[in-house]
């Protein structure tokens, strides 16, 4: 069954115009556009991020790139074997990084974080559970950077080697003053809110995925939601921020996020989050994977010189917390 039969099977909607489209196709139907997207989300995962939508809907928050279900409410489609989820598809303009707009960013993300608590359960839905993660993933850092330290020799190629030894340093630095932070007993009463509150969180809030339509804002890139608690979302996009101006004022930032719940630990907490180097835990984890890297060596040097440049921000939020 060619896919315009099986689209209007379970949609019941007649295609004017398909095209190839990035991972999916850009399908148009009368005025309106949507992307059905190619995915490697198992039913169940596609089932929680649907859940997740229809409870933003169900508590007026619907700015945000929505799945839409087929005929039968369900939110994939499987042909050829592969699975895809359609959205809605508008054309998108960057938000403009003026103090005003920024502080319109800062209420639509607290607009979002309301109506994403008290998530109920869904039949079939896999949930994303990563409370506790962070601590758990800056452990994990700290002990890799350690034994790397004391035994570069485990990295076989010799630049490779050498790039890691000049930047290791820094960023066990980063994780131990994180880890001081999330080992804190602080930690374990943020999360257990959270988890009373049943929150679920965006998961990849970069600016990049807060974009203008039709002079409103809107969340993008919504599967990657996660149970968790806020300050990852906080500490994801300020980071984002830092590192377009890394003399961005964060501490600022972060105070606007909060209310009558703001206290100093939250603002610690934000900070510990934005300082765990996950993008040079994940370089090294590869390296050490694959062992013979000289194929790849100078591709690894390329991607360790721009994250190394792209971090720099952080030696501002560490010497803050000293």
């Amino acid at each position: 069954m060619a896919l315009k039969q099986k689209f209007k099977l379970c949609y019941g909607f007649d295609i004017k115009e398909l095209k190839k489209f990035k991972d999916g196709y850009l399908l148009k139907m009368g005025n309106a556009e949507y992307l059905l997207k190619k995915t490697r989300m198992s039913p169940a995962e596609i089932v929680f991020i649907f859940h997740c939508h229809q409870h933003l809907k169900d508590n007026k928050f619907v700015n945000f790139e929505k799945i839409i279900p087929t005929k039968d409410g369900c939110p994939y489609l499987r042909f050829n074997k592969l699975t895809y989820v359609l959205v809605e598809y508008f054309k998108k303009e960057p938000v403009e990084l003026s103090e005003k707009q920024i502080l319109n960013c800062i209420e639509f993300i607290n607009s979002f974080h309301a109506a994403s608590t008290n998530l109920k359960l869904a039949v079939g839905a896999r949930y994303n559970v990563q409370y506790g993660k962070d601590r758990i993933a800056a452990r994990n850092m700290y002990s890799m950077f350690i034994k790397l330290k004391e035994k570069p020799q485990l990295i076989k190629n010799e630049k490779l080697r050498d790039i890691i030894i000049r930047t290791i340093d820094t960023n066990i630095e980063y994780v131990k003053k994180a880890l001081e932070i999330l080992e804190d007993d602080r930690y374990l009463e943020v999360t257990s809110r959270s988890m009373q509150e049943n929150r679920f969180i965006h998961g990849k809030l970069t600016i990049n995925n807060i974009y203008k339509c039709y002079n409103k804002l809107r969340l993008g890139n919504m599967f990657d939601l996660e149970l968790n608690v806020r300050e990852k979302d906080i500490a994801t996009f300020i980071k984002s921020l830092l590192r377009i101006d890394k003399n961005f004022d964060f501490e600022d930032c972060i105070s606007k996020f909060y209310n009558a719940s703001y206290n100093n630990y939250k603002k610690l907490l934000v900070l510990a989050m934005i300082l765990l180097p996950y993008e040079y835990f994940s370089l090294l984890k590869k390296i050490i994977r694959f062992r013979d890297l000289d194929w790849a060596s100078e591709g690894f040097e390329e991607k360790f010189k721009r994250l190394c440049e792209k971090d720099q921000y952080k030696n501002k939020i560490l010497a803050s917390l000293h």
